[in-house]
C-alpha cells in the first residue's frame, strides 16, 4: 500500500513538473514597459505627438497652483497677435512694472526696446516685467490681458484654467496638467513661439541699462552654463520656472527628427541642489527613447490567409494580403503573433472564378494590449481563371438545381406517366373491340329457327 502510494506521488510530481516545462516554452505577451518613477512631481503629463498617445500621467485632472506654466499661455498670445509688429518701439511706462516681481530684467520707466526684443525677453528668458509690458501693450492693462488669457484658454479646451497674472509670479493662478498640455498643444503649432522658447540666447543690442546685455534661455533644458547640468539636446522650446506655490514646473518638447513628445511637469521640488522638474523629464525623455521605437506591424508583403477558389482546375485559393504596411510607435520588445495579433473578416467564405488580383475580400485588424492599432483591408495576391469543363459541369448542375428545372422535370415526368396511362387505356379499349369483334366473326349469333329448334 505504501508502495503505491510513494508511486502515486512521484506520478504527480513528475506531471507538474512536465507542466512547469510546457509553460516555460510559451512565449509571455510583452505587457507595456514599467514607466520610470515620476513620483517627485506632483503632476504629469508625457504625450507622443505623432500618434497622438498618452504614454504616462499623474493627476490628469486635479486642479493645482498653475505656477510658471502660465507663461505658455501669455507667450502664445504674444506671439499670436505681435507676429507681424517685430520692429515697432515699444517706450516702457511706470504704470506697465508697477506690479513686476520676481525675475525681472529690470525694465525702467523711459526704457525703449522692440517688441521682438521683449518677445525674447519674456519667452525666451522668462523675464516677467517683460511680461508685464507685453500685457499692457496687448490688452492696455495687466487687468484685460489676464482676461484675454482666459478666454484663449476656454478656446483652447483648458476649461479648469483659472489666470490672475501674466507671468504666475502672483501664485493664485491654477489649471490642470491636462490643460497645461492643450495650451502647450497650440503653442507648439505656432512658429514664432517654438523659435522663441528654443532659442539659446539672444543679444539684447539696446542702449538701456538691464540686468543683462544677452539673454540666455532660463529653461536649462534648452542652455546650460557651468552652473546647470539638465541641458538635452532633444529639447525644443515651451518654459520652465518655479514659484513657492507651483513648485518647478517644466513644459518642453523632446524630438529626435522622427519622434516627438510633449512633456509636462508640474509641482516638483528641489532637494539638495536636485530641481527635479528637469531630473523627472530628463528621466522620462531618456526613458522612452530607449524603450520605444517605430514597428511594422504589418507589411504589403504579409500572407495573412488564403480563401477557395471555384470553378477553377487551375487553383482550389488565392492569397489574401494587404495592400500597405502600417507603422506604430510601440515598445521594441514585441513580437508579431504573439504580443501583436490579427482579427482577420472576411467577406466571403469562398470565390468563384474568375477571380482577377486586387479584388477587395475584407478587413484585418491588428490589436495589441486589448487596443486595436488600425484596421486595413484585404485583397486577393493572385488571379484564377474560369474552367470551361468545370464551369459547364457546374452550369449543368445549377440547371438541375433549380426550381424551374424541377419544376419542369416533375411536369414532363406527370405528363409522360399520363400519355402512357392514356395509351394504355386506348390500347386495351381497341382490344378489346378486337377481342369481341374476333369473337362474333368466330361465333356468329343464332338464328330464329336455329333457336327454336333448341
Amino acid at each position: 500500500m505504501i508502495q503505491k502510494s510513494t508511486r502515486l506521488i512521484v506520478v504527480c510530481l513528475s506531471l507538474f513538473l512536465l507542466i512547469l516545462s510546457v509553460i516555460s516554452l510559451v512565449p509571455a505577451s510583452a505587457a507595456e514597459p514599467e514607466v520610470p518613477s515620476i513620483a517627485e512631481a506632483n503632476a504629469a503629463w508625457f504625450y507622443h505627438l505623432e500618434s497622438q498617445s498618452l504614454i504616462c500621467s499623474k493627476n490628469d485632472d486635479t486642479q493645482i497652483p498653475a505656477g510658471s506654466t502660465v507663461k505658455v499661455l501669455a507667450g502664445l498670445i504674444a506671439c499670436e497677435t505681435l507676429k507681424d509688429r517685430g520692429t515697432e518701439l515699444v517706450s516702457v511706462t511706470a504704470e506697465m512694472i508697477s506690479a513686476s516681481s520676481g525675475y525681472r530684467l529690470k525694465l525702467k520707466a523711459g526704457d525703449v526696446l522692440t517688441v521682438e526684443q521683449l518677445l525674447y525677453a519674456a519667452v525666451c528668458g522668462s523675464y516677467n516685467d517683460a511680461f508685464d509690458v507685453l500685457a499692457h501693450l496687448i490688452g492696455g492693462s495687466r487687468e484685460e490681458f489676464v482676461k484675454k488669457m482666459n478666454q484663449r484658454a476656454q478656446e483652447l479646451g483648458a476649461e479648469h484654467t483659472i489666470c490672475t497674472d501674466p507671468s504666475g509670479i502672483d501664485d493664485g493662478s491654477l489649471t490642470t496638467v491636462s490643460d497645461v498640455a492643450s495650451i502647450a498643444l497650440a503653442a507648439y503649432q505656432n512658429e514664432l513661439f517654438m523659435k522663441i522658447s528654443s532659442t539659446a540666447r539672444y543679444p539684447l543690442n539696446t542702449s538701456a541699462q538691464l540686468a543683462v546685455s544677452i539673454i540666455s534661455n532660463r529653461n536649462a533644458l534648452i542652455y546650460s552654463d557651468s552652473t546647470t547640468q539638465y541641458y538635452n539636446a532633444k529639447c525644443k522650446g515651451m518654459s520652465a520656472g518655479s514659484t513657492a506655490r507651483g513648485g518647478n514646473c517644466v513644459v518642453t518638447v523632446a524630438s529626435n527628427g522622427r519622434e516627438s513628445y510633449l512633456c509636462v511637469i508640474m509641482g516638483a521640488l528641489d532637494a539638495e541642489n536636485v530641481n527635479y522638474g528637469y531630473a523627472v523629464t530628463n528621466r522620462l525623455i531618456n526613458w522612452v527613447y530607449q524603450t520605444y521605437s517605430y514597428t511594422d506591424v504589418i507589411t504589403a508583403e504579409t500572407v495573412l490567409c488564403t480563401i477557395p477558389v471555384t470553378v477553377s482546375d487551375m487553383t482550389s485559393e488565392v492569397e489574401v494580403k494587404t495592400h500597405e504596411t502600417l507603422s506604430c510607435y510601440l515598445p521594441k520588445d514585441l513580437e508579431i503573433g504573439v504580443d501583436i495579433t490579427y482579427s482577420i473578416r472576411l467577406m466571403y467564405s469562398s470565390l468563384e472564378a474568375p477571380v482577377l488580383e486586387g479584388t477587395f475580400v475584407g478587413y484585418v485588424a491588428i490589436l495589441w494590449n486589448d487596443q486595436t492599432l488600425g484596421t486595413i483591408p484585404l485583397y486577393t495576391a493572385g488571379a484564377a481563371e474560369r474552367s470551361g469543363f468545370v464551369s459547364a459541369l457546374m452550369n449543368i448542375r445549377a440547371l438541375t438545381e433549380s426550381r424551374v428545372f424541377c419544376a419542369g422535370a416533375i411536369f414532363f415526368a406527370v405528363t409522360l406517366v399520363a400519355w402512357i396511362v392514356t395509351e394504355y387505356v386506348i390500347i386495351l379499349r381497341k382490344r378489346h373491340k378486337w377481342d369481341k369483334y374476333f369473337s362474333e366473326k368466330m361465333n356468329p349469333p343464332l338464328s330464329i329457327d336455329q333457336k327454336r329448334r333448341k
